[in-house]
């Protein structure tokens, strides 16, 4: 189950039309949407059964009536402070979505039955969505505040979706109050207390720092290392926390922010196995949403010991989402891990490696992290969507430059067979692919041939296609070259044709393909790579590429205004191009 606060797609005014509603609906893909009165207050649900019911009982078949007149006023809506536990319960093998309401009764959010992920402010995190990217600042500030709100800022220009910090009471969290070094503390114990007790922001100081994070509109979260910094926290109004991989196993901290009713991000660092079944059969009869994070807590991590493979079975363990908090070193590590399916990626985040504190070795500079967020929105969009392959619009401008076809060898007059010694493989790949051609051979020719033309999809499978009249409220036309417009524009009734040149179609005569004028208009579309493998760049730095450029350009100008003579329709011609 899922909770999301983004209900407009799910959100219908009462007074609304019944088309509207069925609009909402096509668009959220979800079968319903519930209606509200202006206030925001729930009053009634419309499902697209509700929408047939009274199509089929209807005796006035209007859409434009209000959807007052088809809505559900039957419907459960559940408190939205509810755990996910206690609203589970109300889901069916029909009701895969409840709303749910604040103390007005105003629809505020919605849970979603079949749905994984989570939902953070405006951020839904789940496997079809980009990563949610934190840089976690943590105690880097190093007590400064200034340093604090700057970090802000430069993680706000490095592209993250939120900043983190943490948050302890020393004299609660630690044995002795908090106070400095003990003889019965190990050597690591007494550095972090001496580290801790001299870089502490205090709780009034952190909330001001993400006071100034809504500011800068980047979502703040933080890390409470005990109770009384917990509910600091949720008394101040975070959207969700962090769990720190010393409290993964920490039951009474768990079930504190559980109660909460608020996401959980759970590092899995220094915890085994089974150690993390536990909680997550913890958090599951807690009902809390959760997501939990690999992580190898050592500082810094050696990449032998990441063991980035264990992320599809955490993912698998979770039954939702999973991500990567990283302590290595550099930022290779969270790029693969997003590749392997992680949706969350904290990195640490600091202005200066050299500073005082164990976090800011393993920490990414402002440049470093704004150069792994480029590279991991890089991978998400080369990632795709999976299922069956299908050819890209590159691939298939390339498949016609560089693939081969099926061609004729000879002429051939139609009704005459087409014999497999005919054909041959010739590039370029405007035609038949070659394994078609066990396909094409034995069939009776529906054409006239020449020597060296390409078989088509027609020649296999006749098909009598006919052009069409269209009528558009705008002027249009056609793509074409000099060579194929006459034969394209042929019993169609358009307004202009626009000519993509290539760099050869510079130096033709244009009477070799013109003659008469004709009445519809034109445009012409200028070449982008000309001779020499120049690619036209108007706005290049180097000055002598940018005048071969002009140069180019002026060319295919003067190819446009001679053409006018022949389309004298068009007295100022369109010249459509890519500028650099």
């Amino acid at each position: 189950m899922r909770i999301e606060k983004k209900i407009k797609d799910h959100l219908v005014f009462s007074g609304d039309s019944i088309l509207d509603a069925l609009k909402r609906i096509n668009d959220n893909q979800s079968r319903i949407v519930f209606v509200v009165q202006d206030n925001g207050v729930l009053i009634g649900a419309v499902s697209d059964g509700d929408v047939r019911r009274w199509m089929t009982q209807a005796t006035e078949f209007n859409l434009n009536l209000p959807v007052d007149h088809v809505m559900n006023r039957n419907f459960i809506a559940r408190p939205v402070t509810e755990s996910q536990h206690q609203i589970a319960d109300y889901f069916d093998h029909k009701r895969d979505i409840i709303p749910l309401i604040d103390e007005q009764g105003r629809f505020v959010a919605l849970a979603r039955k079949s749905a994984t992920g989570l939902q953070i402010g405006d951020f839904l995190i789940a496997d079809q969505n980009p990563a949610f990217i934190i840089a976690e600042v943590g105690n880097n500030h190093n007590g400064d505040i200034g340093l604090a709100k700057e970090l802000v800022n430069l993680a706000v220009e490095a592209g993250a979706d939120c900043v983190k910090f943490q948050m302890r009471d020393l004299s609660s969290l630690y044995s002795n109050q908090g106070r400095n070094a003990e003889a019965g503390y190990d050597l690591g114990s007494q550095y972090t207390l001496d580290l801790l007790n001299k870089f502490q922001l205090s709780h009034d100081e952190l909330c001001q720092v993400f006071d100034y994070c809504r500011q800068q509109d980047i979502l703040p979260l933080c890390t409470p290392w005990d109770l009384v910094s917990a509910h600091v926290l949720d008394e101040y109004g975070l959207e969700a926390f962090k769990v720190a991989s010393a409290d993964f196993t920490n039951y009474e901290m768990l079930e504190t922010l559980a109660k909460t009713g608020k996401p959980l991000l759970c590092s899995t660092g220094m915890s085994s196995e089974a150690e993390i079944k536990g909680s997550i059969d913890l958090l599951r009869r807690l009902g809390a949403p959760f997501a939990l994070l690999h992580c190898n807590s050592t500082y810094p991590a050696p990449f032998k010991d990441v063991n980035l493979n264990y992320l599809p079975h955490l993912k698998q363990l979770a039954g939702t989402v999973v991500g990567y908090s990283g302590h290595e070193r550099g930022f290779s590590v969270p790029l693969a891990a997003v590749a392997l399916g992680a949706r969350i990626v904290e990195k640490h985040f600091t202005v200066d490696r050299s500073m005082e504190g164990n976090d800011h070795k393993v920490s990414l500079l402002p440049e470093e992290f704004a150069e792994m967020v480029r590279q991991i929105r890089n991978i998400e969009e080369a990632l795709g969507q999976g299922g069956e392959r299908s050819l890209t619009q590159g691939e298939m401008i390339n498949r016609e430059n560089l693939a081969k076809s099926l061609v004729i060898n000879c002429d051939l007059s139609q009704g005459q067979l087409i014999r497999r010694s005919m054909i041959t493989v010739k590039s370029p790949g405007q035609g038949l692919q070659p394994n078609r051609i066990d396909e094409l051979a034995g069939k009776v020719a529906q054409r006239d041939f020449k020597a060296g033309d390409f078989f088509f999809e027609t020649d296999i499978t006749p098909k009598s296609v006919k052009k069409q009249h269209y009528v558009f409220s705008r002027p249009y036309g056609i793509p074409a070259r000099y060579h194929d417009y006459r034969a394209l524009i042929e019993g169609m009734k358009i307004d202009f044709v626009e000519f993509h040149l290539s760099y050869h179609d510079l130096d033709v005569k244009l009477s070799d393909y013109f003659s008469d004028p004709l009445s519809i208009g034109y445009a012409v579309h200028s070449p982008e790579l000309f001779a020499g493998d120049h690619i036209l760049d108007l706005a290049s730095h180097d000055a002598d590429y940018q005048a071969h450029s002009i140069a180019e350009l002026k060319r295919t100008v003067a190819v446009a205004a001679e053409l006018r003579q022949y389309f004298p329709a068009t007295p100022k011609p369109v010249l459509v191009l890519n500028a650099g």
